[in-house]
């Protein structure tokens, strides 16, 4: 399967667990997510994504430098819509491509770090930590929200699943 592919799934899944939540229950503060809600989950992952999408025309990509776009985490249907909007942008990135990534580990935010990655490399990387992100918001909406219905490998690596397969 592409990464894209991958990807692609993984914003259906989104998608599909946003649209069972109102407004209120996505920006409600989750004392057991440490009073982070469903939404600012949803707009670091989409953040994330989204930097790497702008590197394609950039050549250049800082996690560090996200907008933090509040629409994100505070109103379902534009992260939905922003969701959406990804899916198609990555389903139609057929090739790969070389970026420079940067970043900054020290206390006054200068760049200190600076090296070549690419475009798949990347979304590999996504791929990884929006399965991270999705695990933390499944254990908040199994403790808040038991209306809700998830995928069953909602939140659980790709690895692990196939490892749960062979296991029988």
């Amino acid at each position: 399967m592409k990464l894209q592919d991958v990807s692609a799934e993984i914003f259906g899944q989104l998608i599909g667990m946003t649209e069972k939540l109102t407004n209120e229950e996505y920006t409600r503060p989750l004392e057991l997510l440490f009073h982070n809600s469903i939404g600012k989950h949803m707009r670091h992952i989409i953040e994330f994504y989204d930097l790497v999408l702008s590197g394609l025309h950039t050549g250049q990509l800082n996690y560090d430098r996200r907008n933090r776009d509040l629409a994100l985490e505070t109103d379902t249907q534009s992260a939905i819509a922003k969701l959406r909007a990804m899916s198609v942008l990555v389903e139609a990135t057929p090739h790969d491509q070389v970026l420079t990534m940067e970043a900054s580990y020290s206390p006054d935010a200068e760049t200190d770090v600076s090296l070549s990655t690419t475009f798949y490399r990347e979304l590999l990387y996504n791929i990884e930590h929006a399965i991270h992100h999705m695990a933390i918001i499944r254990i908040g909406l199994e403790a808040e929200f038991s209306h809700l219905t998830l995928p069953p490998n909602f939140g659980v690596a790709y690895s692990t699943v196939q490892y749960q397969n062979r296991k029988g």
